[in-house]
């Protein structure tokens, strides 16, 4: 892991000195004020906003707010449940063909409540730890420079628990707060890797703690695992895109197997109503390539999904 600490660390300073030249040259996407601006914005609370008349019906101003999309998404391999991923886990391997249907609520500015609902072709091939639905809130601002504190549980969430089977119909405390603060890389560096004016590189830096944990060593529940995670985007062309997303664990033994050192994902992605978006995904245990790997980790561990937006 120090490998990887080592990693980060270099990353980071190659971002903070970009950062430190693009603000004394006062690059366009990168000034002090924009900086100022956004992070003082982030967790408005416009309250005006629901006084505002543009509906002819708080139904019309209530149903407007809503957003939802259904997807179809497809493993590389199909694979039956693997004991050793533990219970309880926030990871979100592929191992079967799926289809979901997510909902999303903002209520008021980028404040948010999203569900999303899986239902799994190959029943049997369900693990304790693949959700019959998700779900997460907070405040999520996308624009860069501002603050994110969100709440978010991928765990086995079931909607008729078996209570023979120890299964519940959530576990709150599984699931992960988030602080993030999110950036964009100066223009004068950004143009290095730009091959067209739609596309762009920006990310986020975060913090997430998930207040009970299983630990596959001891095969108990443990408390207040800790994660710090770098994530960078890569759009290439309008929608078209590559990300990727750097994990350092500041106590080392809370990792485990399933829990990623970088997950990664490609395609093309369209947030705008009635359109489709095709995207790969691998959010499996993958490696550095100075550390060993563990079970899944590979491409193949990764999975496709077909989405159309409402």
């Amino acid at each position: 892991m120090k490998n990887g600490l080592i990693s980060l660390i270099i990353l980071f300073l190659m971002i903070s000195n970009s950062y430190a030249e693009g603000l004394e040259k006062v690059e366009e996407k990168s000034s002090i004020e924009e900086i100022k601006k956004y992070s003082l914005s982030s967790f408005d609370l416009p309250l005006n906003e629901l006084l505002d008349k543009k509906y002819d019906s708080p139904i019309d101003a209530i149903l407007s707010e809503f957003s939802s999309s259904i997807s179809f998404n497809y493993p590389i391999k199909e694979s039956t449940p693997d004991l050793g991923q533990g219970i309880n886990t926030q990871g979100r391997i592929s191992n079967n063909l799926s289809v979901s249907a997510s909902l999303s609520f903002h209520p008021i500015s980028y404040w948010f409540f999203s569900t999303t609902y899986y239902k799994y072709i190959n029943s049997y091939l369900q693990a304790p730890w693949n959700p019959d639905f998700s779900y997460t809130f907070g405040y999520s601002d996308w624009h860069p420079y501002t603050f994110g504190l969100t709440y978010a549980n991928y765990g086995g969430n079931r909607l008729f628990p078996d209570l023979k089977k120890n299964e519940v119909f959530t576990d709150f405390l599984g699931g992960g707060f988030t602080l993030d603060w999110k950036f964009t890389i100066p223009k004068f560096f950004e143009d290095l890797f730009i091959v067209h004016e739609s596309g762009g590189v920006g990310g986020n830096i975060s913090y997430t703690i998930v207040p009970k944990y299983f630990e596959l060593t001891t095969l108990e529940t443990k408390n207040w695992k800790n994660s710090i995670k770098l994530s960078l985007k890569y759009t290439i062309y309008d929608w078209f895109y590559i990300n990727g997303t750097f994990f350092y664990y500041p106590f080392p033994e809370q990792q485990q197997p399933w829990d990623p050192d970088f997950t990664y994902g490609f395609g093309f992605f369209d947030w705008h109503p009635n359109t489709i978006s095709i995207q790969y995904n691998n959010y499996s245990g993958n490696r550095y390539p100075w550390n060993k790997k563990i079970g899944s980790g590979g491409f193949e561990n990764g999975g496709f999904s077909v989405s159309f937006s409402l």
